[in-house]
């Protein structure tokens, strides 16, 4: 049901194509990147390795233009946006008179390696190469003459101050030079060694080269004398610009991310981080800007708005090519790459966790039972086994060193894999033992594997080879296809039908479980990587040369849909009926969707500013039937809802925002946000935050609410800001004792705000206290002692033994039951917030005969029997009001209390142990004691 609703949905749709399905580029290029060349301050052009791209605003976006060569563009020059030429690494040149739309090729020697190339005039064009090659041309590039030098060094850089003056660079260090528009060229030798890669000049007679080993070198004769800069470094450098405006700043490039930056005309040069550890190949200036930009290997294009100075990453692609792909759902997904890459997605692409595995050998396919759970295969026999989305993998062993194409398993237990020279093994249980299969097909190599159910399977490889088996895979039978192309992947429209791609355009289709087969015609002759299908009619087709295919009608029709990529496709997957994604050579990752409005690179206008009108703009990306809903947190929109240009006016102050996003017929694109800090005329800040006492040579925080856009001065006495200066929150180290204050003012955009301030009481460790007043000879009774109290001064009174403190701990004073006999020792620290001080001790003997009363004259304490067996009683006469009644062993370990109550004059005490004991009677003002015996 699912399917066929789907179904109606696609034929609906179709309908309106140019509004609806297409697919995008997800990402950035990972190809290497040679040169690149600006037109004017919006057009420029980036050649690379089977790659030519444009951009029309400036480098904030880039559109790829099919590359006249698969191998590596390796410079470029344009005269005006439709008119130029580039160079490739097979040594021909091409010549394009409408934007890269359309080239002529041209290869002037089958020996030469060209290397550069430049527009002297609109007419005139000089190329450079190897072993002393120069070829020039007066036609503006129909052709081309040889321009002898004295010379047999490769030609490396290539530079021209006007129309006439122009220098070039060798890698022996020579430097040639023309007074004649490239007619004719003087050599000199620059006294150094290094093979130099780069040249440039200011103006007729200041000139720098660079090159191998952190080479840099200056002219100021114009090249027949130089002298050498030392770069500090040793890396291979590539380029050296300077910007036009200001001929003092200039900026080379070379291997692993160098940048060097000079701002006197070459007194010396600093290192700038590129943000990258690419070699740099190329950089250019846009016109009139002090923009700079400069491309290099794996997609990188670096960028810099001050000449060089700081660069951050426009594009940075990854140069792996992927080599198989699946989605489990509609943003969950794998790639497999050369070099053991293994990557994992959760969001359709944006980002990757890097799964990979530390091999230099390519994964050929990968297959997911579940979306946590599959197997990947690949080179030298590896196949791997993860059940926790590639976290931890286990590696297989298939017993062969063959590499392993295709995978196919009915659950994570049972499955196939198919490979190089007839390889066909199959597993039972997870991959932990493999069986091999006979194919008799030796000197085929298998490419892909497919089941329709527990018995038919479908197996296709090199030389238009199909096999197929009826008993779940323990026989294989070739089926003829009366083709010989290589075909390379297999996919199931229902349980009878089947198609499969191959090279040259090939597609084939069974309806009966791959027992006959026809051919079915695209009109696209390119090789065919992959194939899939959502349902029983609707189906795609990925190919080389940026290739995929659509049919809504199970592959009898087929359209070619815009990809805007000219690289080859390597895999296909659908993770669901609605989103699908295709990968390929240099990282190239798509995603199948509605095309909503592109991305919004940048929101133009003010960001920190007082209560006012403000105006914000974006680029207009000329997108037909988009419209621009913009919405402002704080702030009232007052004209240009719809266009690229509105008018706000800013209510209230805060960290408000700014936001756009395009909209057309296929939805609203990604939201791109601006945060704008709106500030109104400062006020008195809220108390100051922080302790009011505070200790000495410590580091204290106090802060006050933060305010956006909202400056912070603090000033203090006694102490200094160590950090947070400006902010709403510092960090400040007390250095004077006593009373002291903080303060903090504001500032904002629209003006100063008053000062607030606090008083801090810094104080230090508390000294020793007075020696403990109190009693040195007790008894067992309660005993009061005490110190000098200090203000602010916390005592920690403690024991060593004898007894317990029972009030007044933390005060001055406290009082102390003691309860057991010998020498014990009281203690007092005093402590504060900045730690303890020294303990002062008095030494206290506790006795018991200390205890007896000198005379009880008036006492009648009677105990009965005496000796006992444990029962006895206590019989109290002419005391006062008994506290206390306890009994303590001989070893003074309190065993028993008694509960004693007013009025009450005899006391039962019952079920004594053997022995020797003490019975301590306690009023308020007398303590007693009475031995007794139990037998």
């Amino acid at each position: 049901m699912k399917r066929a609703l789907f179904l109606g949905f696609v034929l609906l749709v179709c309908i309106q194509e140019s509004i609806g399905q297409s697919w995008r580029r997800v990402g950035d290029w990972g190809n290497d990147y040679s040169a690149i060349h600006w037109v004017n301050e919006n057009v420029g052009y980036i050649a690379g390795e089977n790659i030519f791209l444009k951009s029309i605003d400036g480098g904030l976006s880039w559109v790829e233009i099919k590359s006249p060569s698969h191998g590596t563009l390796l410079d470029l020059s344009f005269y005006d946006e439709q008119f130029g030429l580039v160079i490739d690494d097979e040594g021909q040149l091409h010549r394009t008179i409408d934007g890269g739309s359309n080239w002529n090729s041209y290869q002037h020697s089958d020996t030469a390696s060209w290397k550069k190339i430049r527009f002297v005039t609109d007419n005139i064009l000089v190329v450079t190469g190897s072993s002393g090659a120069i070829i020039r041309s007066d036609d503006r590039g129909i052709s081309w003459k040889e321009v002898p030098v004295n010379t047999t060094a490769d030609i490396n850089g290539l530079t021209f101050v006007n129309d006439s003056l122009g220098y070039a660079a060798t890698s022996d260090a020579a430097i040639l030079k023309t007074t004649n528009s490239g007619k004719d060229w003087e050599t000199f030798s620059s006294g150094f060694q290094a093979a130099l890669n780069g040249i440039h000049f200011t103006d007729d007679t200041t000139g720098y080269a660079v090159g191998n080993l952190g080479t840099i070198i200056k002219t100021v004769d114009g090249g027949r004398n130089w002298q050498y800069i030392n770069s500090g470094i040793d890396s291979d450098l590539h380029e050296v610009v300077f910007n036009p405006a200001f001929p003092q700043i200039g900026v080379v490039s070379g291997d692993n991310g160098t940048i060097l930056r000079t701002d006197n005309g070459g007194l010396t040069f600093v290192a700038a981080n590129s943000r990258t550890q690419q070699s740099i190949k190329g950089l250019a200036f846009r016109p009139e800007t002090n923009n700079l930009l400069g491309v290099g290997a794996s997609g990188n294009l670096i960028t810099s708005n001050n000449s060089g100075a700081s660069w951050g990453i426009r594009l940075s692609g990854r140069a792996n090519d992927y080599t198989s792909i699946q989605f489990t759902t509609d943003l969950r997904g794998y790639l497999t790459g050369d070099q053991g890459l293994i990557l994992l997605t959760g969001n359709g692409g944006n980002t990757f966790a890097d799964r990979s595995r530390p091999i230099s050998l390519p994964f050929n396919n990968l297959y997911f039972v579940t979306s946590n759970a599959g197997f990947v295969s690949g080179n030298n026999g590896n196949i791997l086994s993860t059940t926790n989305s590639g976290a931890s993998w286990t590696t297989l062993n298939p017993g062969t060193n063959r590499n392993v194409n295709g995978l196919y398993f009915f659950d994570f237990n049972r499955g196939f894999a198919v490979g190089e020279r007839g390889l066909i093994t199959k597993t039972e249980n997870r991959g932990v033992n493999w069986e091999m299969v006979p194919s008799g097909y030796s000197d085929i190599n298998f490419s892909d594997i497919l089941f329709f159910d527990d018995g038919t399977g479908l197996i296709i490889g090199d030389q238009g080879y199909l096999l197929r088996s009826e008993n779940g895979g323990v026989n294989w039978d070739r089926v003829p296809l009366n083709q010989t192309a290589k075909l390379n992947a297999v996919t199931m429209l229902d349980e009878n039908t089947a198609m499969l791609v191959g090279d040259g355009g090939t597609v084939l289709k069974t309806v009966n479980k791959g027992n006959s087969w026809s051919a079915l015609q695209t009109g696209v002759p390119v090789h065919f990587s992959d194939v899939e299908f959502l349902d029983e009619s609707v189906g795609f087709i990925t190919g080389d040369e940026g290739t995929i295919m659509r049919t809504f009608d199970a592959g009898e029709t087929w359209e070619k849909l815009p990809t805007g990529t000219f690289q080859d496709f390597t895999g296909l997957s659908f993770g669901d009926l609605n989103v699908g994604y295709a990968a390929g050579e240099n990282g190239i990752f798509y995603q199948y969707t509605c095309q909503v409005p592109l991305d919004i690179a940048t929101i133009f206008g003010e960001v920190d500013i007082c209560l006012s009108q403000q105006i914000y703009t974006i680029q207009d990306l000329e997108e037909e039937g988009t419209s621009y809903e913009w919405r402002v947190d704080g702030g009232t929109i007052l004209e240009g809802q719809g266009s690229t240009r509105i008018v706000v006016r800013w209510d209230g102050p805060g960290r408000n925002a700014v936001m756009v996003r395009g909209q057309n017929n296929c939805g609203n694109g990604t939201t791109t946000a601006l945060e704008v800090v709106v500030s109104e005329q400062p006020q008195q800040t809220a108390a100051i935050q922080g302790e009011g006492v505070v200790c000495v040579n410590t580091l204290e925080e106090y802060y006050v609410d933060s305010i956006p856009g909202t400056q912070y001065f603090w000033e203090t006495t006694g102490g200094v800001v160590r950090s947070g200066q400006g902010t709403a929150r510092i960090t400040l180290e007390w250095t004077n004792l006593n009373e002291q204050s903080i303060s903090v003012s504001t500032t904002n955009p629209c003006g100063q705000g008053p000062t607030t301030e606090k008083l801090i009481q810094v104080i230090t460790i508390p000294e020793q206290p007075a020696p403990i007043s109190g009693p040195g000879r007790v008894g067992f009774q309660d005993a009061d002692y005490e110190v000098a109290a200090v203000q602010d001064i916390n005592y920690q009174w403690s024991l060593d033994g004898g007894g317990e403190i029972i009030d007044g701990q933390g005060t001055a004073s406290v009082r102390i039951r003691w309860s057991d006999e010998g020498d014990h020792q009281l203690e007092v620290t005093p402590m504060n917030a900045c730690n303890q001080g020294p303990s002062q001790v008095l030494s206290v003997n506790v006795n018991l005969i200390t205890s007896l009363p000198e005379n009880d004259a008036n006492a009648d304490i009677r105990l009965f029997p005496s000796p006992s067996f444990g029962d006895i009683h206590l019989q109290v006469e002419g005391l006062p009001s008994l506290i206390r009644l306890e009994v303590f062993n001989a070893s003074g370990q309190k065993i028993r209390q008694i509960q004693t109550q007013e009025g009450q004059f005899v006391y039962p005490i019952t079920d004594l142990p053997k022995g020797l004991h003490v019975v301590v009677l306690r009023t308020r003002t007398v303590t007693y004691k009475r031995k007794i015996i139990v037998f």
